[in-house]
């Protein structure tokens, strides 16, 4: 999988060393040992935390921006912040204070599916609003020309065409890069039989007009990856739930060798780092990993059961 393996410049002041990416995982990746488990095993080379949701009005300060994300930025590897809400001035101003704490890369998230996030009229009901969605995103870019801007989108809100139009005007408003979920809001995680959903990105690809699109959707193999390389012409790909199956997928796509039982080595590497998080909250964290990863029929998750 050489291609996955090139790096690709995304703006003046962003670049991927890789065009392989670990998407956000909410409630999965919010804790800090899951980052230190999967740095130090080299099992990502940038990361995107989970959406950091932001209401009308509340920007938040500059030192408690700082606290929150100078873990990843100083960590060596390109850090992307995740924005969510739908107010186009307060999320430009929370863009241009991560800007003051040199964070460059900042993804909106027109994508989220959760009732929570829908109602409040933010991640996946944007969709629904596109002239809004792009406002967002006009009003980012013009606050902080500088930052390497980005949005996270599904197909559409009910029907997997209502994003074309939005895509096509991405550009225009300032996007850099776009991390494109083939399903729609309504259809959630629900089954999309491949052919249909490789056409969906591929639609994308072409709708963006060269903005570059990178897949998302049920890559959990090396081999989905690339058929999603070689149906669509996407400029790379971001992996959720695949990452639990095989934490090291990352790495074969950038060209590292399997290795035997990978789940395994990184739940066990895991709970190492999250050795000082309090009992409850790590034991309900891990099970929910293991349960994501070999599922809940599985011998496994019951031996986790009984031991947490």
């Amino acid at each position: 999988m050489a291609f996955f393996a090139e790096p690709i410049r995304l703006s003046s002041s962003f670049s991927l060393p890789s065009r392989a990416l670990l998407s956000p995982m909410e409630g999965i990746m919010n804790r800090n040992f899951f980052f230190d488990a999967a740095h130090s095993l080299d099992l990502i080379d940038s990361w995107m935390p989970p959406f950091l949701g932001i209401s009308r009005g509340a920007v938040p300060a500059a030192g408690k921006l700082e606290k929150r994300f100078a873990r990843y930025r100083d960590s060596g590897i390109p850090l992307t912040v995740q924005l969510l809400g739908s107010d186009p001035d307060t999320l430009a101003e929370t863009a241009y204070r991560l800007a003051a704490c040199s964070i460059y890369s900042v993804n909106l998230n027109f994508a989220c599916p959760s009732k929570t996030v829908l109602g409040s009229g933010s991640g996946g009901a944007l969709l629904k609003e596109p002239d809004r969605a792009l406002k967002i995103t006009a009003a980012v870019h013009a606050r902080v020309p500088e930052l390497c801007l980005s949005v996270k989108l599904r197909s559409g809100f009910d029907s997997p065409e209502e994003s074309a139009e939005l895509l096509r005007r991405l550009g225009d408003a300032g996007v850099s890069w776009i991390v494109f979920h083939f399903r729609t809001v309504r259809e959630n995680y629900m089954f999309v039989e491949r052919n249909e959903a490789l056409r969906r990105v591929a639609s994308a690809v072409q709708c963006a007009n060269g903005v570059p699109v990178f897949g998302n959707g049920d890559i959990l193999t090396v081999d989905d990856a690339g058929i999603m390389r070689d149906r669509t012409g996407c400029a790379g790909i971001a992996l959720g739930r695949g990452f639990l199956k095989n934490p090291f997928l990352l790495r074969e796509l950038r060209g590292a060798s399997p290795v035997p039982d990978s789940r395994r080595v990184f739940l066990k590497t895991l709970l190492e780092y999250a050795g000082p998080a309090s009992g409850s909250k790590k034991g309900n964290f891990y099970l929910e990993c293991v349960k994501m990863a070999y599922g809940t029929d599985s011998e496994e998750f019951r031996a986790a059961r009984r031991r947490h």
